[in-house]
C-alpha cells in the first residue's frame, strides 16, 4: 500500500513532502500530527459555537458546510465519476458509527473542557490498536503497544479516576470513544480502493443526512457571524479528516493512533487562551508522558521504514 500511495495521482501529499521525506511511514506520522492539529482548531471552534447553538445543530450545520466546501472541487469536470465508488455498503457502515460517535461527542464537548475531552479520547488508540489486529490483519508489534500502555497512563495521570467525580459529559465522551474508533478502522479499510477526497466527500453527505433530523428537531436560525464560525469549522474538519486518510493510506493505523496523543498540548493552550482554563500540574505531567511516548513510538517506526528500504 505505501508504495501505490506515494504514486497516487489523487494523493494530498505535496510533491516537495515526498522528496523530503521518503519514507511513507515517516510521512504518515507527519500528516497524522497535522491532522490532529487541525482537529484540535475544529473542537475549540465547535465549543465556541455550541455555547449559543444547540450541540446537534452544530454538528450538522458543520458538516452541511463542509461539503459545500468539498463537492465543487470533486465534482466540477468529471461530475459524480469523480467521486464514484464500489464501497458504498462500507461508506453507510462507517456513517453509522461516525453519526453515533459524534452524537455523544457533540453533546460532550459542551460539558466539559477541551483539554479533559482530548486526554478521554485518548483511549481510542487502544480500541483500534486492538481492532487493526483482529479485524483488519495488521501486525500490532511490541513498540506500538508499549507506546499506546504509556500513552494512555499520562491520560490516567490527567483524568485521574477515582479522585475526581464524573459528570455526564465525561461519560458521554468515554461512549463516544469505542464508536469513533469503529469509525476510524472502517475508514483505513476504505483506504485500500478508495481515494482520501472519495472517502470525505462521502463521509460529508451521509454526516449531512444522518445529523439532519437532530438538527430538525432542534433548529437554529444562525447568525451571519456564526455562520462564519460553522463555515471555519468545515474548514478545520475537512483538512484534517483529509489528512487523516492520507496517513492511513501510507501508515498503519495502529502506528498513526498514538500521535493523537500529542492533542492534549494543543487542546491545553485553546483551553488558556480561548476559555480562560489553565491546566493543573497533573496534566502537564500526564501530557509529558504522552508527547515522550509519541515521539519514541515517530522515532522508530521511522528507523524501522528506512531500514526496511535499506
Amino acid at each position: 500500500m505505501s508504495v501505490s500511495a506515494r504514486k497516487d495521482p489523487k494523493s494530498v501529499e505535496p510533491g516537495m513532502l515526498v522528496r523530503l521525506m521518503p519514507s511513507p511511514m515517516a510521512r504518515g506520522l507527519l500528516l497524522a500530527v497535522t491532522a490532529g492539529v487541525f482537529f484540535q482548531c475544529l473542537n475549540a471552534t465547535v465549543k465556541l459555537l455550541v455555547a449559543d447553538m444547540p450541540p446537534l445543530f452544530v454538528a450538522w450545520g458543520r458538516w452541511t458546510m463542509g461539503l459545500l466546501l468539498i463537492a465543487p472541487f470533486l465534482l466540477a469536470g468529471a461530475g459524480l465519476k469523480a467521486v464514484r465508488t464500489s464501497q458504498i455498503h462500507l461508506h453507510g457502515l462507517r456513517a453509522v458509527f461516525h453519526t453515533t460517535g459524534y452524537v455523544l461527542w457533540y453533546l460532550a464537548v459542551a460539558l466539559i473542557p477541551l483539554a479533559e475531552a482530548a486526554a478521554l479520547g485518548f483511549s481510542g488508540p487502544i480500541f483500534v490498536a486492538a481492532g487493526a489486529a483482529l479485524f483488519l490483519g495488521e501486525t500490532v508489534g511490541p513498540r506500538r503497544w508499549l507506546a499506546v500502555i504509556v500513552g494512555f497512563v499520562g491520560v490516567l495521570i490527567i483524568v485521574r479516576p477515582g479522585f475526581v467525580a464524573l459528570n455526564w459529559g465525561t461519560v458521554m465522551m468515554l461512549a463516544s470513544v469505542p464508536v469513533v474508533a469503529a469509525s476510524n478502522l472502517v475508514a483505513k479499510k476504505l483506504t485500500a480502493r478508495d481515494s482520501p477526497q472519495v472517502i470525505v466527500f462521502w463521509q460529508s453527505v451521509l454526516a449531512t443526512l444522518c445529523f439532519l433530523p437532530f438538527a430538525i428537531l432542534d433548529w437554529h436560525l444562525p447568525t451571519w457571524t456564526q455562520l462564519g464560525w460553522l463555515l471555519l469549522a468545515a474548514v478545520f474538519g475537512q483538512m484534517g479528516y483529509l489528512l487523516m486518510t492520507s496517513a492511513y493510506r501510507l501508515a498503519d493505523i495502529s502506528a498513526v493512533q498514538p500521535t493523537v496523543f500529542l492533542g492534549i498540548v494543543w487542546a491545553g493552550l485553546f483551553d488558556f487562551f480561548l476559555f480562560g482554563r489553565s491546566a493543573d500540574l497533573a496534566t502537564f505531567a500526564g501530557a509529558a508522558i504522552i508527547v515522550a511516548s509519541t515521539s519514541v513510538i515517530a522515532h522508530r517506526e521511522a528507523l524501522a521504514a528506512r531500514r526496511q528500504r535499506g
